[in-house]
C-alpha cells in the first residue's frame, strides 16, 4: 500500500488518546496529526475513558497502562472487551513504560493489537501504526463478519483471503479455525491446526490443537498437545487454563487446581483464573491455597468489571469457617472476617442485600468464636434488615441468614427461610440445592428424590452385607446433604457393621464422629432421636478406648 493509501486511512480514524500526563497527551496528538488523524480525544484517567467509548466510536484508541488511581490500562481493555464497547474492527494499542512480566502478559492476554513502550518517538509510533493498519486493512471485512456474529461469513472470507494468497496468511488460519470452534465444526478447527503443524511447529497452532481437543472431550490428547505447549513457553497461559479444562474431564481435580496455579503464576492478574483457582481449592479441601486465592480475588478485581461482593463473600465464609474456637487462629479469623466485610461496606455497589449477609456472616464468625452476646447484635441486624425488605434481597441472601440462624441454633427459623426460598424461586437449581444441602431434610422435591436414591442405593449395599459399598454410597450422599440426619445415621450403622464384621480400620471412627457432629443439634422431639442415642452409644462401645494397662501416674 502506498504512503498516500496510509494518509488517507488516518484521515479516516477517529483516535481516543488516554494517558494521565498531559506532556505525553500533547506529544501523542500531535503525533497522530502528522500522521493524517483529523478527530482526536485525549482524556486523563481509566473512568474518563470509559465514558468516552459509551458516548462515542473510535477506530483507535491508544492507552497508557498507568492511569493513576482507578482503572489501569489493562483494566479499560479488560472493560471495553467485556461491555462490547470495542469492535473487532477497532484498534488498541497499549503505550506504556512499565516492563515487569506480570503487566505485560496480563495486557496482552485481552490481545491489544500492538504494545508499545516508553520512550515514543514519533518515528516508532509510525511505524508501528502503520503495521498495524495495514493488518488491519487486509481482515477488515473478516473482522467486519466478527463483529455482527456471522461466524460462517467470517470463515468464508478467511478462506478467499487464502485463495488469493494474503500476505497474513497466518493470521487468516488462525482466525479461521477459531471461527470453525465457534461453529462447534471441531473436526474442521483441528484439521486446520495439524495442517498448519504439517508445515512447522508454531505455537499457536500447537495450542488450538489442544483446545479443540478438549472441545472433542480427547482429554488424553488435549493433555499430551498442551503439555507440549507449555515446554516450549510456559508463558503461554491460555494453555495452562486448558490443561487444568482436560484434568477436570478427567477427574483429576488436584492436577487440575496444580494447572490452574501455573496459570495464576503466569499471569496473576487475571481475576477470573483466581476465582477459579479458588473454587478449585476449595473443591480439593486445600483450605490455606483456597484462602490465599480468594485475598487475590479481592485484591486484582479492585476497578475491574469483574469486581463482586460475591467474591468478598466467599471469602468471608471460608475465614468463618476457620473461626470456630478451640481451631487455630480463630481469634485472627474472626477479625480477618471482619477487615474482609469493613472493606466490602466502603465499596459503592454495597447495597442492602449486601448489608443483610455481611451483618449474617458477622454473626456466625462470633458465634463459631463462643462470642454470643456480640453475635447477637449483628444477628438482628440482619433479621431486622431481611424481614422489612425480603422482597427487595437478592435470593441467595437468604441463605447467608439462614446459615447464621443454624449457628446460633435456631434451626426452625432457618427451615422456614430456607423453605421459603425453595417455594418462592423453584427454577433457581444452584440455589434449591444449597437449601436443600443446609436442611435437615430436602426441601425441594427434587432433593428428596435425590436422597430417598442415594438411601436406596445405600441401603441395597448394606443389606447385601457389601458394608464398604454401603459406607462409599452415604459418604457420597452426605457430600451432598451433610446435615441430613438419616444419612448420617446410615452411614454410622454401616461402619459399625464394617468394623463389627471385619475389624476396626483407620478413619473408621473418626468418620463415625464427624457424622455424629453434623447432627448433634437433634430435638429429642424428633422422630430419628432414640435412634440417634442409641448409635452414639454404640460407637462409644466400638471404638472404647482401651486404658489397660496404661500408666496414668504422670
Amino acid at each position: 500500500m502506498r504512503q498516500i493509501d496510509l494518509i488517507k486511512l488516518y484521515g479516516q480514524m477517529r483516535c481516543l488518546v488516554v494517558d494521565d500526563m498531559p506532556d505525553v497527551r500533547v506529544a501523542i496528538t500531535g503525533m497522530l496529526r502528522i500522521f493524517g488523524v483529523q478527530h482526536i480525544d485525549v482524556v486523563a484517567n481509566g473512568e474518563q475513558a470509559m465514558e468516552a467509548c459509551f458516548n462515542n466510536h473510535y477506530h483507535m484508541v491508544l492507552c497508557d497502562y498507568n492511569l493513576g488511581p482507578g482503572r489501569d490500562g489493562q483494566q479499560v481493555l479488560e472493560e471495553l472487551r467485556y461491555r462490547n464497547r470495542l469492535n473487532n474492527t477497532s484498534i488498541f494499542v497499549m503505550i506504556t513504560a512499565e516492563s515487569s512480566r506480570e503487566m505485560v502478559l496480563g495486557a496482552l492476554e485481552y490481545q491489544p493489537d500492538d504494545y508499545v513502550t516508553k520512550p515514543i518517538t514519533q518515528a516508532l509510533l509510525r511505524q508501528r501504526l502503520d503495521r498495524v493498519m495495514l493488518r488491519h486493512r487486509e481482515l477488515y471485512s473478516i473482522k467486519q463478519a466478527m463483529d455482527e456474529k456471522d461466524y460462517a461469513a467470517a470463515e468464508q472470507r478467511c478462506a478467499e483471503r487464502l485463495n488469493a494468497n494474503t500476505s497474513y496468511r497466518s493470521a487468516c488460519l488462525q482466525i479461521q479455525a477459531e471461527m470453525n470452534l465457534r461453529l462447534f465444526n471441531f473436526k474442521r478447527a483441528e484439521d486446520i491446526y495439524t495442517g498448519v503443524l504439517a508445515e512447522r511447529p508454531v505455537l499457536w497452532a500447537k495450542l488450538g490443537l489442544g483446545k479443540a481437543q478438549v472441545a472433542k472431550k480427547e482429554y488424553a490428547k488435549a493433555e499430551a498437545s498442551l503439555k507440549e505447549v507449555i515446554r516450549d513457553d510456559k508463558r503461554v497461559v491460555e494453555a495452562h487454563d486448558l490443561l487444568a479444562d482436560a484434568y477436570m474431564g478427567k477427574g483429576e481435580t488436584i492436577l487440575a487446581q496444580e494447572a490452574m496455579q501455573a496459570a495464576a503464576e503466569v499471569s496473576p492478574k487475571s481475576v477470573m483464573r483466581q476465582r477459579r483457582l479458588a473454587e478449585l481449592a476449595k473443591l480439593n479441601q486445600d483450605t490455606q491455597a483456597c484462602l490465599d486465592a480468594s485475598r487475590r480475588v479481592i485484591k486484582t478485581a479492585r476497578n475491574s468489571v469483574y469486581e463482586s461482593p460475591d467474591d468478598y463473600f466467599s471469602l468471608a465464609r471460608e475465614l468463618t469457617e476457620l473461626s470456630k474456637e478451640g481451631e487455630a487462629n480463630a481469634d485472627m479469623y474472626v477479625k480477618e472476617t471482619f477487615e474482609v466485610l469493613q472493606r466490602l461496606e466502603k465499596r459503592p455497589y454495597f447495597d442492602a442485600s449486601a448489608d443483610v449477609q455481611s451483618n449474617s456472616l458477622k454473626s456466625r464468625s462470633l458465634l463459631n468464636n463462643k462470642k454470643t452476646e456480640e453475635a447477637e447484635v449483628f444477628l438482628d441486624k440482619a433479621k431486622s434488615a431481611y424481614l422489612t425488605k425480603k422482597d427487595e434481597l437478592k435470593p441467595e441472601v437468604g441463605l447467608d441468614f439462614a446459615q447464621a440462624l443454624i449457628a446460633k441454633g435456631d434451626k426452625s427459623a432457618a427451615d422456614e427461610i430456607l423453605h421459603e426460598l425453595v417455594k418462592k424461586f423453584p427454577e433457581h437449581k444452584a440455589l434449591v440445592e444449597k437449601a436443600d444441602s443446609m436442611s435437615d431434610t430436602p426441601k425441594s422435591q427434587a432433593g428428596r428424590k435425590k436422597v430417598a436414591d442415594m438411601t436406596k442405593a445405600g441401603i441395597d449395599y448394606y443389606e447385601s452385607k457389601n458394608y464398604k459399598q454401603a459406607i462409599s454410597t452415604f459418604r457420597d450422599a452426605i457430600g451432598v446433604f451433610p446435615t441430613h440426619i438419616g444419612l448420617n445415621l446410615n452411614l454410622i450403622q454401616a461402619v459399625i457393621a464394617e468394623v463389627k464384621n471385619h475389624g476396626d480400620q483407620i478413619g473408621f471412627e473418626s468418620i463415625c464422629r464427624t457424622s455424629l457432629s453434623r447432627i448433634s443439634s437433634i430435638d429429642s422431639s424428633n422422630t430419628q432421636y432414640a435412634r440417634y442415642s442409641h448409635l452414639l452409644k454404640e460407637v462409644d462401645d466400638v471404638f472404647k478406648l482401651d486404658l489397660e494397662g496404661l500408666d496414668l501416674d504422670l
